[in-house]
């Protein structure tokens, strides 16, 4: 068996013989685990979710919209791959190439309010400059931003021609709320949104939208995937994720129908996932107190979301929080976790991402019966 390290920074991919990872407790060292060959290859080519072949030339001019728009840094991510897989049953990653959205301009805009420009999907609000804060406040709430941010995706054929459009919508369960008063101060508050308005809010902005893409005349025609996601609240660990989806064929002008996506995420460790699926929570449970055994004069977190379509296990998103910091720390310390978590989860797609206090130092992609994808970065990725 060969467990594959993959060094983005410097484009490499680094292969491991053996079994066993060098420092693994119980286990014998051997120093024929280290670095037995080389060969180029493309970070894109072995993204942690991405199936797809991805045309990296190309780059959306919205690409940077999303650190603006999206307060919780955990949705960003889940946002872009959790619409790859609703979009690979229509569009399926051995037929089609992915590639950033390059269509739908003036998604600024799209996400204003109405009364502040006319492409605006948010509800307009009428504000009069002797209006003061709190009436403006007031009117905010009565009438919250239900729509944070769109993303687009592109799926082309070899030529480049798009073939496949999916199109998510990120919709808030809370508005935060900024108002200036007349001295230039700002104040703040929240409006909670009831799942009932955010469906029904982001459906009627899912029709807009659509009939905005068949104006445009390079997409008339093209198929269409659009999906509502529900963002999570500032500072959660947890995602948000796809609740929703409609596809189009190339004749369809409206959507006809919606698909509810059938799954729900645990928080791992929690009450509610223990009381869910108890035999995970004690994996996942045991391989945090592995590694803290192994790694005891390291401070070490997990915090993981499991993902389930009613009692199954789909896949585990761990997010590993540790003060580490050199580059050889991580490397051991990803030698020594990868055939671990192997063990704890043999069956499941698990999905690793090592967080130092310099921001994301690894990912990890374990899938059953699979040769494990590393991906380290360091200090100038």
């Amino acid at each position: 068996m060969k467990k594959r390290l993959i060094a983005t920074s410097a484009g490499l991919l680094l292969v491991l013989s053996g079994c066993n990872f060098l420092g693994m407790p119980g286990k014998q060292e051997n120093e024929n685990t280290n670095l037995v060959t080389q060969q180029s290859t493309s970070e894109n080519e072995t993204n942690e979710y991405l199936r797809y072949k991805v045309k990296s030339s190309v780059f959306s001019e919205n690409r940077e919209l999303i650190t603006y728009q999206v307060n919780n840094r955990v949705d960003m991510n889940e946002i872009e791959t959790g619409l790859m897989s609703i979009s690979e049953e229509y569009f399926p990653a051995d037929e089609f190439i992915y590639q950033e959205g390059q269509y739908l301009n003036g998604i600024s805009s799209w996400i204003r309010r109405k009364s502040n420009d006319e492409l605006g999907l948010n509800p307009a609000i009428e504000v009069t400059e002797d209006m003061g804060w709190e009436k403006v406040m007031e009117l905010s709430k009565d009438h919250p931003m239900y729509l944070g941010y769109v993303h687009e995706q592109n799926y082309v054929d070899q030529k480049g021609n798009i073939k496949g459009l999916s199109i998510g919508l990120a919709m808030k369960s809370v508005d935060y709320i900024s108002v200036n008063d007349n001295m230039g101060l700002r104040h703040f508050d929240t409006k909670e949104i009831s799942e009932k308005k955010m469906v029904s809010e982001g459906k009627k902005m899912a029709e807009t939208v659509i009939k905005r893409v068949r104006e445009n005349e390079k997409l008339r025609n093209v198929p269409v995937v659009i999906s509502l996601y529900q963002l999570e609240k500032q500072n959660s660990v947890l995602s948000g994720s796809y609740f929703t989806y409609a596809y189009l064929d190339g004749n369809d002008k409206g959507i006809k129908k919606w698909r509810d996506v059938e799954k729900k995420d645990y928080l791992f460790p929690s009450d509610e996932a223990e009381e869910h699926d108890r035999v995970v929570a004690n994996r996942f449970k045991g391989l945090e107190e592995d590694m803290n055994s192994f790694f005891s004069d390291r401070t070490i977190q997990l915090v993981a979301k499991g993902t389930y379509i009613e009692s199954d296990l789909q896949k585990m998103v761990i997010n590993v929080n540790t003060d580490m910091a050199k580059y050889g720390e991580i490397v051991g310390f990803v030698q020594a976790f990868t055939p671990e978590i192997q063990d704890f989860f043999p069956h499941e797609p698990v999905y690793i991402y090592v967080k130092t206090p310099e921001g994301t130092a690894a990912t990890v992609l374990i899938e059953p019966e699979e040769e494990p994808v590393v991906h380290i970065h360091d200090s100038g990725s």
